[in-house]
């Protein structure tokens, strides 16, 4: 191994890539948490639906 490949290496760009990374990766995980909270919720809204129109069945 070439040991000065490592003493040239750009740091400031490395770094760059690990903060970049770890904003993508944290807006991901943002991400899928509110699409989850989001189906939670249109799947509440869909049962307490549901539950109205049977009531309304039952009473014709």
């Amino acid at each position: 191994m070439n040991t000065g490949s490592l003493a040239t290496t750009d740091w400031s760009a490395v770094a760059l890539f690990v903060v970049v990374a770890g904003a993508m990766l944290w807006g991901l995980v943002f991400f899928l948490r509110q699409n989850r909270s989001d189906l939670d919720s249109l799947q509440e809204t869909l049962r307490s639906e549901r539950d109205e129109d049977d009531e309304e069945e039952k009473t014709r």
